[in-house]
Order: structure tokens, then C-alpha cells, then sequence
């Protein structure tokens, strides 16, 4: 097995590393319950070498992404263990604005009409999870192959939440075997991509979040050279949207 190349360079703004500099964890560690990291002894989640001040500038963003879809976690073991560790710290005066805050992203009233007693709508911050996802998708295409993608990109987004059915693609690519499960720690964070060169380089990566969430991510290939993309430029998938009724 030949050893891996050294990073020389930050996968989140592209620019040759330099101090001070940050281990960033690809997906965010607050994905991992510490009573779970504590368990199974998780010392190797996969890290990435960045700049201290790029790693800094998605603190928030990522506790948004954790923090957004936590209502959704329980009824696994990493689910029910996330719950508790952002219970304990929300009782400790911990993140206390960020809880009201998505507190207040579910609605009993869409566009003026009052929706049926057994439906509620969630609103996201499409933009913070879009962001967050392709944030987590770079890092690990980084670490299989050490290539930069750009930081801003337009995916064609899908979230699944528990007692819905994912859509008619993944279901698709998994009965054709296509999609191929990765990650070490599955019961917390599983994914797997597929390329499609036939189809304008189409990149489709599937996540299943905390044994409960599955996200889908659609998009053209950032370093396509294709004679469409040459002349006229990549076709972006339509961005995600920020409300679901549950």
C-alpha cells in the first residue's frame, strides 16, 4: 500500500497551508454524540489539515445543519445519544439561541393557508444546509483524491426524513447496486457517489445521516471539460428548497 501523498495545501479555500492551522473533521465532529465517540473509541474520524480562520468560518453553519434536522434523529442509538448530548448542553445555557431559533422554523400555516392538525411544515435555511453538505462532500472527494473543488457550487438537493420515501433515483441506483456504502462509522454517517460520464458528468452522492436521514446531492463535475461546458457552461441541478410538511 503506497503511503498517502502529504497535504500541502487547505481543500477549503485551495491556498498552500500555512500556520495557524486546524485538523478539520469531514463530516463535522458535533455529528458524533460524545457519549458515542466515548463507546466506540472513535480516534480516527477522518481529519483534514485546514487554516485555522477557513475551519472557523463554518462553525456556525455546521451547528445550524446539526441543530436543524435534530428533531428528526430519534429512534437510533446515534440519534437518541445526539438528542441527549444536545439536551444536557441546551439545560447547561449551552446554544440556547440556536434551539429557540430553530424552535421557530415549524409552522402550522404555509402562505397564509392553516395547515391539517396531524401536518406541520418545517422551514430550513436552504442555503446554510446546501452549503454545509457540498462543505462535507469536497472534504472527502479531498481525502480520496487530493483534488480542490471550488468552494461554492449548486447541487440539486434531497432530504428524507423519517416515514418518507426517498426519491425515485436513490431508489433506483441502490437496486442497481450503484451506490456503494463508505464511511467508518455507518450508525452516525454512511455514504456513498456515483459518476455518471454519459450523463454531462453527473456527480450523485447519497448520505444516510444518523441511521435516520437520508440527503441526497445531485451536480455537475466541477473540472468537467466537456465541449458543452467549454462554449457554453455547466448546467446546475435547481437548488434546494426551504420548506418541508411533515
Amino acid at each position: 500500500m503506497k503511503p498517502r501523498k502529504a497535504i500541502l495545501v487547505c481543500y477549503l479555500c485551495g491556498e498552500a497551508l500555512r500556520s495557524p492551522r486546524d485538523d478539520d473533521h469531514v463530516p463535522p465532529k458535533q455529528f458524533y454524540a460524545r457519549s458515542l465517540r466515548k463507546k466506540y473509541k472513535t480516534t480516527n474520524l477522518l481529519t483534514l489539515p485546514t487554516h485555522r480562520d477557513c475551519n472557523n468560518a463554518w462553525k456556525l453553519d455546521e451547528e445550524y445543519f446539526v441543530q436543524s434536522l435534530l428533531p428528526f434523529v430519534r429512534g437510533s442509538e446515534a440519534g437518541d445519544a445526539l438528542w441527549r448530548y444536545s439536551f444536557d448542553k441546551f439545560h447547561k445555557g449551552q446554544g440556547v439561541a440556536l434551539v429557540m431559533q430553530v424552535k421557530q422554523e415549524f409552522m402550522r400555516k404555509v402562505g397564509g393557508v392553516i395547515l391539517p392538525a396531524n401536518v406541520i411544515a418545517k422551514r430550513f435555511d436552504a442555503d446554510r444546509l446546501h452549503d454545509v453538505l457540498w462543505k462535507i462532500i469536497r472534504g472527502l472527494h479531498f481525502h480520496d483524491t487530493q483534488e480542490v473543488w471550488p468552494d461554492r457550487w449548486t447541487l440539486a438537493v434531497t432530504i428524507t426524513l423519517p416515514g418518507q420515501q426517498p426519491p425515485d433515483s436513490f431508489l433506483a441506483l441502490t437496486h442497481d447496486g450503484l451506490l456503494k456504502t463508505r464511511g467508518p462509522y455507518p450508525g452516525v454517517f454512511a455514504y456513498s457517489d456515483h459518476v455518471f460520464p454519459d450523463v454531462n458528468n453527473l456527480h450523485f452522492w447519497a448520505m444516510l445521516l444518523w441511521d435516520r436521514i437520508v440527503v441526497t446531492a445531485a451536480f455537475h463535475d466541477p473540472q468537467c471539460e466537456c465541449e458543452h461546458c467549454a462554449f457554453i457552461g455547466p448546467v446546475f441541478p435547481e437548488p434546494l428548497s426551504g420548506t418541508r410538511l411533515l
